[in-house]
């Protein structure tokens, strides 16, 4: 366990994590991000599994955020691509084609990562999404259903989306593991896309929230205050949900939040080794 943790969290140790490549032209992984976003969105809304299935990564964690009506208390539901699939199969069509009003927008693209938002007549979905042998793939999906919001997310939500966000890559950066579970939903998924050294095939390495609380506890990825080179970028907040990209000097981290009981949580983060500190800049 310990020599995974060090791998996750130590840069020198880790393997080539994306192959560089010559720069994409902007507007086509633009186009293609949005197309992965609508063959997401439209297939379920169509009831068509063939090309809901083209845009999910095989190894989807799609989230949804729910209340219980007995005990009026946020819960986390998890799926992945078999389940969604499925579940898209057997039902109906939720509305005919010009009826269906999906909307895409972009909120970042670089790395190989990209996070988008899709929104439906029927559910708002935050999406990340990883570059997988040329085509764009949702590795998590966070989502509720387009239902009109009680009350509008604040300055003060947006102020608590930040302080997880600091909580999480400040706790990691100084090994403050109480910092770090103050930002984590217990249900986190942590994705790390990765090239095999010795095949070139692309993969998945995940971890959840007590292995990433442990690893900050053995102080495996600490770095000096004055070094850490952290900027944080606030996307949206909406219905509960919320979207952030964290740069540092060691990670390019996408977050998805959620407020869940009055407190915001991270719960889904795709993530990559900063490119300039492998490569010694």
């Amino acid at each position: 366990m310990t020599k995974i943790l060090r791998l996750l969290f130590a840069p020198v140790m880790l393997p080539v994590v994306l192959a560089a490549q010559a720069a994409p032209d902007a507007a086509d992984e633009k186009a293609a991000v949005t197309s992965a976003a609508m063959d997401y969105m439209e297939g379920a809304l169509a009831a068509d599994a063939d090309r809901t299935a083209r845009a999910v990564h095989p190894e989807l964690t799609k989230v949804m955020v729910g209340r219980m009506p007995q005990t009026d208390r946020a819960f986390l539901r998890t799926s992945g691509k078999s389940q969604l699939l499925e579940a898209v199969r057997t039902r109906a069509a939720f509305a005919p084609e010009g009826e269906r009003n999906v909307d895409v927008t972009v909120f970042d693209i670089g790395h190989d990562l990209a996070s988008a938002k899709v929104v439906s007549g029927r559910f708002v979905d935050y999406l990340l999404l990883a570059k997988v042998d040329g085509a764009w793939m949702i590795v998590n999906a966070l989502w509720v259903p387009n239902a009109p919001q009680a009350v509008a997310n604040t300055e003060a939500d947006h102020d608590g989306v930040r302080r997880a966000t600091l909580d999480y890559i400040e706790g990691a950066y100084s090994g403050d593991a109480d910092r770090m579970t103050r930002a984590l939903h217990p249900e986190l998924t942590k994705v790390l896309p990765m090239r095999h050294p010795q095949t070139g095939n692309l993969f998945l390495v995940e971890m959840g929230a007590s292995q990433l609380i442990e690893g900050v506890r053995a102080q495996l990825g600490m770095v000096p205050e004055g070094e850490r080179e952290i900027d944080v970028t606030i996307y949206d907040v909406d219905r509960d949900l919320a979207a952030v990209k964290v740069y540092s000097v060691r990670y390019i981290d996408h977050l998805q939040l959620a407020k869940t009981n009055g407190e915001w949580k991270i719960v889904n983060v795709l993530w990559v080794m900063n490119p300039a500190t492998q490569q010694g800049g």
